[in-house]
């Protein structure tokens, strides 16, 4: 008599929340991803002072008088901040995708971090070059002097982590795998082997 075929192993449908647990090593990888941008934005700071427009006033005996209009400046200062971190923002969301080995929610929240602290860090540097004009400098008639760097709009702050956070998002959605590709797993589809029958192999005559 022929034993009846076994069926294939069935794999067990994967829970929700297994995809949320953080991979080998992705703690220790975000922390170091959140203090490379916490540095990056010393550098960044020194950039941002040296290309962002400041308001210029001249000095006369009245005191000293705009040359160039505050929302001019303002503008100008906040974009430069806004485009340079959000470079680096993308940049990093890049990195931290090609580290196939610690791909997972930890990265993002190291990506939104560390882009917070790099703007941080970038305003206060920034602002640290810029500051107002000395006394001794208004006191030079005819003289042209720049006002402090800051922002004005302190929502800029925000924008390099969302588009680091969004950029990382972005490449997990265009994955076709649940486990974002990371090393040492295999897909969530993946069929089990045939256990073998009992008595020999499948389909033999008992």
């Amino acid at each position: 008599m022929q034993s009846a075929a076994v069926p294939p192993g069935a794999v067990p449908a994967a829970p929700w929340h297994q995809g949320l647990r953080p991979a080998a090593g992705e703690a220790a990888a975000a922390a170091r991803l959140a203090l490379v941008l916490l540095l990056a934005g010393i550098p960044l700071g020194v950039l941002w002072w040296a290309v962002a427009p400041r308001r210029e006033y001249e000095v006369a005996e009245e005191g000293a008088f705009a040359i160039v209009p505050e929302s001019e400046a303002a503008v100008g200062s906040d974009g430069w901040f806004m485009l340079l971190t959000g470079v680096v923002a993308l940049a990093a969301a890049a990195v931290a995708w090609r580290r196939t080995a610690q791909r997972g929610p930890l990265m993002a929240v190291g990506l939104a971090l560390g882009m917070l602290l790099c703007g941080l860090l970038t305003w206060q540097a920034g602002a640290l070059l810029g500051p107002r004009p000395s006394a001794a400098a208004l006191e030079e008639i005819g003289a042209v002097v720049l006002g402090p760097l800051g922002l004005r709009a302190y929502g800029v702050l925000l924008v390099a982590p969302f588009l680091a956070v969004a950029g990382y998002l972005l490449a997990v959605c265009f994955t076709q795998r649940d486990d974002l590709r990371v090393a040492g797993t295999r897909p969530a589809d993946a069929v089990a082997p045939d256990p073998p029958a009992a008595g020999g192999a499948p389909g033999s005559v008992g």
